[in-house]
């Protein structure tokens, strides 16, 4: 039987967006006092002035979710790029939720409203967010998502919002679950759980158990049409442009990057200014032709990574003893949590990432790539096999190892967390304290990396012959050869060229006790009593890093990785006020005043930082009421931002140099410095996806970053008619200005930055590329490497930028009792996303609205404009039916112009999805497809991951799933 109870409060209406069934409160003569997300303040019900969706444990059920992340994902509040088991590269198997587009760093994730550890991010980049792979999903009653700044309340992060799970307590009874996903197409991709949670519970105290296994399947992008290709849009006879498989250039690619050498070619009768070659089977160059020279990276890449958990979890609560002004009583919350996953890319190859020190070069520099002269196989070196008569030259060759199988990158992590404390309450004050400790370990594992001093040495003769090992991996020549066909390399010459597995340790670890209190003042206001909490938090955080030998040094293409050790506390101090103005009163049924503020000390630079927020709340009557607030609020730099070392990412580039004499709106000096450079014409096509070498270097001083947030709300609960009862609409508008943010300018747009400047040798924006010498700031940054490529970068880590955006939440929900046979419930709904303005500025790079637009941060993010939910769901006494559509407003890329690209735009997409439940007995199954219409996920050129935005889209296409859930 689905009971439905009508709500008749403001905030009830704030809860709509859990639309999949209406908010349910406490029944008619019972009034309970809880705590909601954004409050330490009990309140009556879920009266609040800030808009608060909630989710139960049925709304989870009735999903296709295996973790919290993935039923947030799907709901319009959370926008730009999420982590999960679809994001492949760049990702170390976390989860994590981004709301508004603001960066998992800025959105807040509770316990039961208490914090837990954070955990790095795909390597060293990122620290501080939670995985959610830690919050095992049984275990979960409900989810809070406060759509508010809420750093007065919670201190710092909460800029974005919170997310706050609220765990089951005092369960009585046995609840078994099992589920199981697949995709339709070859039926992969499969996903199975099992889960049990018993507890008991009395008058004084309960306890609850939970233990849960959850297993994802690996899917590589090879089993999907769209993602099986790496494509690049190449220019056809007439001008236009087609997205073929390209792929990338680094197969067996020769590269020639001194122009003389070109020139002298030319001359001799060869192609005019042929930069990349490849070697035909006579060791003869060939000029190298995209389409059918490139190496095709997409097949082997994971498009659904692996995750395998194990969790037991366990809470409790006991009234120690009661007294005549109160009760005294125990609590404890513990956890652990073991997850496996890895993630998977091509081979390696033998990639350009910058010089390092070769004594055998005259200059005493060697790029990773280098292959000497007296290299036997080199068709430009000592033994010239050539037709223009070339010789003595050293040449570059990006080498693709696929005889090694490709890359792997594999996590055991280990998650602890555990609480303790006292609560109860005297003389009508409730009191808590608590201590916290949470802890995540990491082993993350790489395999089938090349060693670059191996690589410098087996292809040099003279090197190879001191080095047994190399003699014994080659042929009588002591040199490979780098030029032959992807296969041909024996086993020997893989073993010598691959390190060992590499293993990279990761430790994070929080501990905080907190002391807080709260109740009502004594006297009574007309309107009411005034709630207050007060309370004291300390918390000590601290992260390491402690890198593999080969990842120290930085002999591997995934860049240099430092150790890292690092800790911090902060001492904070809140207050709070629920203050009643107005009740009962002709068009001011209850007009509520809400004041809170936070002090923040910390031990680093981040120093000290008080916020503060003011809301109100005016219901005019039982049918109109409105809310609003205003909120400042701040986020510390965490442990990487303040003691991490050197990072490297690998962004894509859009280089304004390719076609520039086709690209509207370029500054004329993108002309003029691309043709300095030696580009040799406004045609000039790259025809391949090219990424740089983009360094992130220690700041030397960091700021908070500092945030302010407004919000305005009208809330209708209509109860003008009797058909309007069960109708419940919201609609608020939000404004989020963040300051002082913590990162680094978009690649893309600090290239365009130098390329646009007048005089290169001044521009700031020139003097983070490295130049011909390697170094960074020594005045000869172009953006254009002496080879005709996008130059790598160097850039520290500073409080470069600021971010603003704003627009409107809006939710409609319609629930109510019918009488159409065997049909007695109905309810419809809609909860949905406007954007109006998302605009990031960062010195150096420009200032940029990515409203409507997909591919910033390097290709990883979109930004719908518009994102909304509906669903319809009808039901009879045992079972239910429900249709959700989820809509993705249309997109367009944002460093590609349209003339360039048959991938400028990508489409909206509307996805369909049904469910339906049974409950017989005990038993409840849940079957339901998603994705009805096997939608392909939108793609734009930009795209980072399998040509699309995998943290956004659905990329499994049509999928079936059912959970089936036995309660005793």
């Amino acid at each position: 039987m689905f009971n439905k109870v009508r709500a008749a409060t403001l905030l009830s209406a704030a809860c709509l967006a859990a639309f999949l069934a209406p908010p349910v409160v406490a029944q008619e003569g019972i009034v309970e006092e809880v705590y909601v997300t954004g409050s330490r303040i009990a309140r009556s019900g879920f009266d609040y002035a800030a808009p608060v969706d909630i989710y139960t444990a049925e709304d989870i059920a009735k999903s296709s979710a295996t973790s919290i992340d993935e039923f947030l994902m799907k709901t319009p509040t959370f926008s730009g790029f999420q982590y999960g088991t679809s994001t492949n590269n760049g990702n170390n198997g976390v989860k994590m939720v981004d709301m508004r587009g603001l960066g998992t760093k800025r959105t807040l994730v509770l316990i039961n409203g208490r914090r837990t550890v954070g955990s790095f991010i795909g390597g060293p980049l990122e620290v501080g967010a939670v995985d959610l792979n830690a919050i095992p999903l049984s275990m979960v009653e409900r989810v809070e998502v406060l759509k508010d700044g809420a750093s007065s309340i919670y201190g710092t992060d909460a800029l974005g919002g919170v997310v706050n799970i609220i765990l089951k307590s005092r369960f009585e009874g046995f609840e078994i679950t099992g589920d199981s996903s697949w995709g339709e197409e070859d039926w992969d991709t499969k996903h199975e759980s099992l889960s049990l949670v018993m507890g008991a519970a009395s008058d004084r105290g309960g306890v609850t158990l939970g233990i849960e296994y959850s297993k994802q399947g690996e899917m590589k992008q090879g089993e999907r049409s769209w993602a099986q290709n790496a494509l690049y849009p190449l220019q056809n006879p007439d001008g236009s442009f087609t997205s073929q498989s390209v792929g990338s250039s680094n197969r067996q690619t020769l590269r020639l990057d001194d122009l003389a050498v070109r020139d002298a070619i030319e001359l001799a009768g060869g192609p005019a200014d042929q930069g990349s070659w490849r070697v035909d089977t006579n060791g003869v160059p060939q000029p190298y032709n995209p389409l059918t020279d490139s190496y095709n990276f997409a097949p082997v890449n994971a498009l659904i990574t692996p995750n395998e958990r194990f969790q037991i979890s366990a809470l409790g609560e006991y009234d120690l003893f009661d007294f005549a002004d109160g009760v005294v009583r125990a609590h404890a919350e513990l956890s652990y949590t073991n997850r496996t996953s890895h993630q998977r890319l091509a081979p390696d190859a033998s990639f350009n990432l910058g010089p390092f020190s070769n004594p055998t070069r005259i200059d005493g520099i060697q790029d990773n790539d280098w292959v000497p002269a007296n290299n036997p196989h080199n068709p430009f070196g000592d033994t010239p096999n050539n037709p223009w008569g070339i010789s003595g030259e050293g040449v570059r060759v990006n080498r693709r190892f696929e005889e090694s199988g490709g890359r792997l990158f594999s996590q055991d992590v280990d998650t602890y967390r555990f609480v303790a404390g006292l609560d109860g309450t005297f003389m009508g004050v409730n009191w808590d304290f608590s201590y916290i400790w949470a802890e995540n370990d990491e082993s993350y594992e790489t395999n089938f990396y090349h060693n670059f001093d191996n690589w410098q040495t087996i292809v040099d003769p003279i090197l190879c012959a001191d080095d047994p090992a190399c003699v014994a991996a080659t042929d009588a020549s002591n040199a490979l050869n780098p030029f032959s066909d992807l296969g041909e390399l024996s086993d020997a010459e893989i073993g010598y060229l691959m390190t060992n597995s590499l293993k990279d340790i990761y430790r994070n670890q929080m501990s905080s006790y907190t002391l807080s209190f709260n109740g009502d003042l004594p006297w009574e206001m007309p309107a009411g009593t005034i709630g207050w909490a007060a309370g004291y938090e300390h918390r000590d955080e601290s992260a390491e890093i402690s890198p593999d030998e080969f990842s120290a040094q930085g002999l591997t293409t995934g860049g240099a990785l430092d150790p890292l050790k690092g800790s911090f506390y902060v001492d904070e101090l809140y207050a709070e006020f629920a203050v009643p103005i107005l009740a009962d009163m002709a068009y001011a049924q209850a007009l509520d005043l809400e004041l809170s503020i936070r002090y923040s000390n910390y031990n680093t630079p981040a120093d000290d930082d008080t916020n503060y927020r003011i809301g109100a709340k005016w219901q005019v009557n039982d049918s109109v009421g409105f809310r609003g607030g205003y909120a400042t609020g701040f986020r510390a730099p965490n442990i990487v931002e303040l003691v991490g070392g050197q990072a490297t990412t690998f962004p894509v580039v859009e280089f304004p140099c390719e076609f520039y004499g086709d690209r509207a709106g370029l500054s004329p000096n993108v002309a003029t410095n691309c043709a300095a450079a030696g580009i040799p014409g406004d045609d000039f096509e790259l025809g391949f996806a090219w990424q740089s070498f983009y360094v992130q270097t220690a700041p030397e001083s960091l700021d908070p970053e500092e945030s302010k947030t407004f919000t305005l709300g009208v809330v209708l609960t209509p109860q003008w008619w009797d058909w309007s009862q069960g109708l419940q609409i919201s609609l608020d508008w939000f404004d989020i200005e963040i300051d002082d943010l913590i990162g680094l300018p978009d690649f893309n747009g600090l290239l365009l930055n130098c390329l646009s400047a007048a005089d290169q040798s001044a521009a700031e924006s020139c003097s983070f590329f490295l130049g011909d010498d390697g170094i960074a700031g020594n005045s000869d940054g172009t953006g254009v490497f002496a080879g005709l490529f996008p130059d790598d970068a160097e850039v520290s880590l500073a409080n470069l930028g600021k971010l603003e955006t704003s627009g409107l939440d809006f939710d409609i929900a319609y629930g109510t009792e019918v009488d159409w046979g065997f049909i007695s419930t109905l309810d419809l709904g809609i909860t949905g996303t406007y954007v109006d303005e998302f605009k990031q500025t960062f010195p150096n790079s420009g200032s940029q609205d990515l409203v409507g637009t997909a591919g910033a941060d390097s290709g990883a993010r979109v930004y719908p404009e518009w994102r909304w939910n509906t669903n319809a769901t009808v039901g009879g006494e045992s079972w239910s039916v429900g249709w959700t559509m989820r809509y993705y407003d249309e997109v367009t890329d944002l460093w590609r112009p349209e003339n360039l690209t048959d991938a400028y735009k990508g489409d909206d997409i509307l996805y369909h999805d049904l469910i339906g439940t049974y409950v017989y007995g005990n038993f409840t199954a849940y079957l339901g497809v998603d994705n009805i219409g096997d939608e392909e996920p939108s793609r734009t050129h930009t795209a980072f991951n399998a040509n699309t935005y995998p943290g956004t889209y659905d990329v499994i296409g049509r999928k079936w799933w059912f959970r089936v859930q036995m309660v005793l």
